[in-house]
C-alpha cells in the first residue's frame, strides 16, 4: 500500500480547493498559434484578471474554458478533477458561464424571452407560461440593480443595455465560475456600478470569476490576482494591487513612457461650430436641445457624459448623420449645410463613429481596402478608377502613422483584433485632407498599448493643427488628452472645464 508524502497531500488539498486549472493549454488555427502553453489556476472567492494586449489570446482562453472551442493541446482540471468542456452545454453542466463581448440575442424577442430562452417556465398544460417569466426576469433584474425593462424587446434596446442581458442571461442559474469579458466597456456610470458591485456580493457567495478588461482602474478595484497575457502566452501571474507601470510593461515587454501625450500649448482660430443645435426628435434616442460647442484649430475638446446622455447623437450631427429642427453647424466661420458624409467630407470633416464592426468597417475586406475607400471620391486616390499599386506606399505610410502592421494591410478585418480594427478605422480618417475631426469613443474595447498608438495619433493631429472633437465615457482619457472638457446630461450642456481646472469630482457631479 502506498502512502503519500505531505507535500503531495497539500498538492492533493490544492489541486481540490482549485476551482479551474489549465495545464498547457494550446490553440492553433492551421500555421497560426492563438495560444501556446497557457496555465493558470482559479481560486473560490476570487476575481481572477486576465490582462493583455487586443491579440494576447485572452479571448482564446476564455472561450476555450467556457466551451466554445476545443484546446489543440493542453487540459482543464474542475476542482482537482479531469474536465472536457466540448461545448459551451458541457461547460455549463460543470458550472461555468460566460458573457462575452460579442452578444448572443434573438433581437425580436423581450428581454424576459432572450433571459429564458431553452429554459422557459411552463403552466400546467406544458405551455409557455408568460406572465411568471416576466416577472421572474424582472426580480432578478431588480435583485442585480440593472435599469432594464423585462418587457422591452432586445433590438431596441442600446448596446449597453444589451449587455445586462446577457449578464443576466448568464446568471440565471448561479455559476461555480463566471467569466466576464470587458462587461464594462458598454456601460453608463450608474450600471457599471450596479455590476461592479454585483462581482462583489457574487465572489462574497463564492463564484470564481475570470474577469476580463482594459480598464487599469477596474484591475486593484474588483481583482486578486492577475493574469499577464502576451502574444498568446503566459507572462506572469501577479497580485491585483500591481503598479500599473509595471502590468503595463508586462503586457507590453518594454518600457512605457507617459500614457497621455501632452497637449499643444498654442491654439489657432475656431474651425469647427455647432451654433444652438437642436435635433430632431428620434424614438428611444435622448434629444439633444439647444447645444453649442466651438473647436480651434490644434485644439482637443473633450465631450463627456453618461451612456444615453445625447454627446454621441450630437457628435454625429456634425457628419449629417442627424437631422437639425434648430441651430446650424459652421467651418471656418461658414454656415453650412451637411445633408450627409459626402457634404461633411467634402467640408473637411470627419467623423469615426464608436461602433467599428456595423458603422465603420467593412469586416470581410481587408484593412487596405477599408483605409482606401474612403479616400476614392475625396483623398489622393480619388478618381474613376482603382490605382491599387499607387495605394501601397500611402497606405503603407498610413499603416505606420497607426502602429498598424503593414503585414496586416491584406488581412480580412474580421480576423483582426479589436486594438487593430480601431486602428483601421483611424486609418481611414487619415486619407482625407480633413481639418476637423470628430471621434466617438475611439478606445471602447482596446487595450492599453493600442491606446497609446490611438492617443499618439490624435495628438498629432492636433499639433498639425487640426480640430478634434473627442467623444468619450472615459473621463481619466478626457482629463489627459484634451485642452477643455465639455459634459452632457439630458441632451444638453451642462458644464464646460478648462485644463487648469479638471477636477475629476466636480466633473462627475455634473453627470447627473
Amino acid at each position: 500500500m502506498s502512502t503519500s508524502t505531505p507535500a503531495q497531500l497539500a498538492r492533493a488539498i490544492d489541486a481540490q480547493r482549485t476551482v479551474l486549472r489549465v495545464k498547457g493549454l494550446s490553440r492553433r488555427y492551421g500555421q497560426l498559434v492563438a495560444l501556446e502553453g497557457v496555465s493558470l489556476d482559479v481560486l473560490p472567492v476570487e476575481v481572477h484578471v486576465l490582462f493583455g494586449e487586443n491579440g494576447a489570446g485572452k479571448s482564446t482562453l476564455i472561450s476555450i474554458v467556457a466551451g466554445a472551442q476545443e484546446p489543440s493541446a493542453g487540459s482543464i482540471e474542475g476542482h482537482g478533477r479531469p474536465c472536457r468542456f466540448d461545448s459551451v452545454a458541457t461547460a455549463r453542466a460543470h458550472g461555468v458561464r460566460a458573457v462575452f463581448q460579442e452578444f448572443s440575442l434573438v433581437p425580436h424577442l423581450s428581454v424576459a424571452e432572450n433571459v429564458t430562452l431553452g429554459e422557459e417556465p411552463l403552466n400546467g398544460w406544458r405551455l409557455l407560461s408568460k406572465g411568471p417569466e416576466r416577472a421572474s426576469v424582472q426580480g432578478l433584474i431588480d435583485q442585480f440593480g440593472f435599469d432594464l425593462d423585462a418587457g422591452a424587446r432586445v433590438s431596441a434596446l442600446a448596446r449597453g443595455k444589451q449587455q445586462m442581458v446577457e449578464i443576466c442571461k448568464a446568471l440565471k442559474r448561479m455559476p461555480k465560475l463566471l467569466i466576464l469579458d470587458e462587461p464594462t466597456a458598454s456601460l453608463s456610470g450608474r450600471d457599471t456600478q450596479a455590476l461592479l458591485a454585483l462581482v462583489w456580493r457574487l465572489k462574497e457567495e463564492g463564484t470564481a470569476i475570470i474577469y476580463v478588461t482594459h480598464r487599469m482602474h477596474e484591475i486593484s478595484l474588483l481583482g486578486d490576482r492577475v493574469t499577464v497575457l502576451r502574444e498568446g502566452r503566459f507572462v506572469k501571474t501577479v497580485p491585483a494591487d500591481t503598479s500599473s507601470d509595471e502590468l503595463i510593461r508586462l503586457m507590453s515587454g518594454r518600457e512605457i513612457v507617459a500614457l497621455y501625450p501632452k497637449p499643444r500649448a498654442e491654439v489657432g482660430p475656431v474651425r469647427l461650430s455647432l451654433e444652438n443645435v437642436t435635433l430632431a426628435p428620434q424614438p428611444g434616442v435622448m434629444q439633444v436641445t439647444n447645444a453649442s460647442v466651438e473647436v480651434r484649430a490644434g485644439e482637443i475638446v473633450g465631450l463627456a457624459g453618461l451612456v444615453g446622455s445625447g454627446k454621441s447623437e450630437f457628435a454625429q450631427a456634425c457628419f449629417g448623420l442627424r437631422r437639425l429642427t434648430e441651430g446650424r453647424v459652421l467651418i471656418e466661420g461658414v454656415p453650412v449645410s451637411i445633408k450627409g458624409p459626402a457634404d461633411a467630407i467634402r467640408h473637411k470633416l470627419w467623423y469615426s463613429p464608436a461602433d467599428r464592426k456595423h458603422d465603420g468597417l467593412m469586416l470581410e475586406r481587408n484593412s487596405r481596402e477599408n483605409i482606401a475607400l474612403s479616400g476614392l471620391a475625396a483623398g489622393p486616390s480619388r478618381g474613376s478608377w482603382l490605382r491599387p499599386w499607387q495605394e501601397v506606399a500611402y497606405l503603407s505610410e498610413l499603416a505606420s502613422a497607426v502602429d498598424l502592421s503593414a503585414g496586416r494591410l491584406n488581412h480580412r478585418v474580421a480576423t483582426l483584433s479589436g486594438g487593430n480594427q480601431q486602428k483601421v478605422l483611424l486609418a481611414k480618417s487619415l486619407v482625407q485632407d480633413v481639418k476637423v475631426f470628430v471621434f466617438d469613443e475611439p478606445t471602447v474595447g482596446v487595450d492599453i498599448g493600442a491606446c497609446m498608438s490611438i492617443y499618439r495619433c490624435l495628438s498629432e493631429l492636433s499639433a498639425r493643427g487640426a480640430a478634434v472633437l473627442l467623444v468619450s465615457s472615459n473621463l481619466p482619457e478626457l482629463m489627459g488628452l484634451t485642452h477643455r472638457l465639455l459634459v452632457m446630461s439630458g441632451g444638453r450642456l451642462v458644464g464646460e472645464f478648462k485644463r487648469g481646472a479638471f477636477d475629476e469630482r466636480r466633473i462627475l457631479e455634473r453627470f447627473f
